[in-house]
């Protein structure tokens, strides 16, 4: 198994006839495999490789690049833990590894699982849904206008907008009640796993989750100086109705724009603090801030859309159930699944990650979607993968803060077992991101040896630098598959990621000399 890379067929004819004519003598001929159909299963087990590598030597072309590798591997920066794996695509076999087996916090690098999963129980050609819902009579929807969601993570004011138009273009011009979201897609839990390690952020990076999300579930804030100097400046929170606003910002003669905000959670929505100061004719500037209640942020957005757009609602927003049989207004689908992950593998996004982890449990089951029944969807294809329940931790699908443990040896058998997979294959190397090219590593292995031929994903936290991911040859013959996890490396994280660098260009520049 180990160092086989093409002709499965022949093999299997050649190992089978020499199997038989042990046991037969040399007077067998092929023809009589019909009496051992079992031993061709076996052997074509056998001839083609499974996802966890093999430990055998690599191929004696990549036997001096392992010996390259060990050279620079061997003095990583600082005190750090490093684990390393690379091996060999088509046999499995280790190229090099160190540290190989050690569980250690791979950061990002945990999105690689998440994608991958995805990508085999959702489907690449998967999309998210939303739905408008309510009994249209004349140009008036008696009773309340739904919102249904699907957990679209790509969901926007602009998809709002046009599902508004084409309540227009049904003759809708008032409701009689008010927007009602249906959230039961979800279970209620918003927060990921870990996400609680860090309260306070009101970042973007930790956007919570929900069935029903607009904008990756952040406030756009936008500040621009008053009309004199000491007036108030202007702030505009979209959508609004959704946040508490307090507005204590001064417009100032001159001095730097930098106003302050915070986000915080208020009954059961936001509360948005902006104070400081602006100069007077400064440009304006949107910054955004991280929402608690995504049900009620896309109601809001939602009724302000409609109102804008001239359709008269007649009530607030809540939460609440569909009833059945409510006819649907307009619907809304996401682009396929392949194109959302884009945000995933390129832009490392946590709340699009998030929200897909939790759809795997939604569609696995016939209730609505945990965190607990996404975790065991991943877990389950993990181990057709050959990565067995126990030999890592996976709480969150995003890898930030302190969740997850994965081994080198385990990721680069992830990363191997879904480049041998072709139903899947394209569109998970298409949504990491391109060395010189896009995403996270769009300024880093430019060089020719490099350039479009790394496909990886990053990791960083402040004390882990990670990097996962494929370098292909131009041939498209040999490709190599690495893991390279950094952990305590605090004060590190540059110097980790040069070193890293460094292992990865040996490999692109043995493969594309």
């Amino acid at each position: 198994r180990g160092n086989f890379v093409g002709g499965g067929g022949r093999w299997i004819e050649t190992m089978t006839a020499r199997i038989m004519r042990q046991r037969h003598g040399r007077g067998f001929r092929m023809h009589d495999t019909r009496h051992h159909l079992w031993l061709l299963a076996v052997l074509a087990i056998l001839a083609f490789p499974s996802v966890s590598s093999s430990g055998d030597p690599p191929p004696s072309d990549l036997a001096e690049l392992g010996r390259i590798i060990g050279r620079i591997a061997s003095s990583p920066p600082g005190s750090v833990v490093a684990g390393v794996a690379v091996l060999d695509v088509r046999s499995g076999a280790e190229i090099y590894v160190r540290n190989a087996d050690q569980p250690l916090n791979p950061a990002s690098n945990a999105k690689i699982v998440t994608a991958s999963a995805a990508l085999k129980r959702l489907g690449p050609e998967f999309r998210f849904a939303t739905s408008i819902h309510g009994k249209l009579e004349g140009n008036v929807v008696r009773g309340h206008l739904y919102l249904k969601g699907h957990a679209d993570p790509t969901l926007s004011s602009t998809d709002l907008w046009e599902m508004a138009r084409e309540l227009k273009a049904a003759g809708v011009r008032r409701i009689e009640g008010g927007v009602v979201v249906d959230d039961t897609y979800f279970d209620d839990r918003n927060l990921p796993f870990a996400f609680d390690q860090q309260p306070d952020e009101d970042n973007k990076f930790r956007s919570p989750v929900g069935a029903v999300s607009l904008n990756h579930n952040a406030l756009a804030i936008t500040v621009r100086p008053g009309p004199a100097v000491m007036a108030k400046a202007q702030v505009l929170a979209d959508p609004p109705g959704y946040a508490e606003l307090a507005n204590d910002t001064v417009t100032m003669a001159g001095g730097a724009n930098s106003p302050k905000i915070s986000a915080t959670t208020f009954e059961n929505r936001t509360k948005l603090r902006v104070w400081g100061e602006v100069p007077l004719g400064a440009a304006s500037v949107t910054y955004y801030r991280r929402i608690d209640n995504p049900s009620l942020f896309s109601g809001h957005g939602l009724k302000g859309v409609l109102e804008e757009s001239g359709i008269t609602v007649g009530g607030g927003v809540q939460v609440g159930p569909l009833p059945p049989g409510t006819p649907l207004l307009a619907e809304h689908l996401s682009p396929p699944l392949s194109v959302v992950l884009l945000e995933t593998g390129k832009l490392s996004n946590n709340f699009v990650t998030e929200t897909v982890l939790k759809t795997m449990g939604a569609e696995a089951g016939k209730g609505p979607g945990t965190w607990e029944a996404g975790v065991a969807a991943v877990a389950e294809t993990l181990a057709a993968w050959g990565m067995p329940k126990g030999s890592y931790t996976y709480r969150n699908g995003s890898g930030l803060y302190d969740a997850d443990r994965f081994s080198a040896r385990g990721l680069a058998g992830v990363l191997r077992g879904v480049y041998l997979d072709a139903s899947v294959q394209p569109e998970f190397l298409s949504q990491l991101a391109v060395g010189g090219v896009d995403g996270t590593i769009d300024s880093r292995y430019a060089g020719p040896s490099t350039k479009r031929y790394v496909r990886a994903k990053t990791g960083t936290l402040d004390d882990v630098a990670a990097l996962s991911g494929y370098v292909l040859d131009r041939k498209g013959e040999r490709p190599v598959v690495f893991s390279i996890l950094v952990n305590k490396a605090s004060g590190y994280v540059s110097s980790a990621r040069g070193w890293q660098e460094k292992i990865v260009t040996a490999i692109a520049d043995a493969l594309n000399p």
